[in-house]
């Protein structure tokens, strides 16, 4: 398994345009049996991406020992609101390999775009 993989989330608003402004948030979570981690928080680009490093080791937990594929959801806030909440996207698979190489492949994954229309 690798050591770091990229999370790439893309937000639009309403009109289909990026969202974007300096109160907004974006927290990446894995959902757990009993406790959510949390594994980054950032604002939006002014692309309406955020983007993410995980560390293998920030996916496991005592309530997911031996987790590899986690289930990532992505929280949006502006100010102290919470404006959007994705789908779970249940058991992502980051690290597969070339069939002909060899190699890991797949250690980035983007999401979106998503709309956020309640804020």
């Amino acid at each position: 398994m690798a050591d770091i993989f990229k999370v790439i989330a893309e937000f639009t608003n309403a009109e289909g345009q990026p969202l974007s402004g300096d109160d907004y948030t974006v927290a990446l979570m894995d959902e757990d049996k009993y406790f959510d981690d949390k594994l980054g928080s950032k604002p939006l680009a002014t692309d309406g991406t955020a983007e993410f490093l995980v560390a293998a080791a920030d996916i496991l937990s005592f309530d997911s020992m031996g987790e590899r594929t986690p289930d990532l959801y992505f929280v949006v806030r502006k100010g102290e609101k919470e404006v959007f909440l994705s789908e779970v996207f249940e058991e992502v698979e980051f690290e597969t390999r070339d069939p002909v190489t060899g190699r890991a492949k797949g250690l980035t994954k983007k999401f979106g775009p998503f709309a956020v229309t309640g804020d």
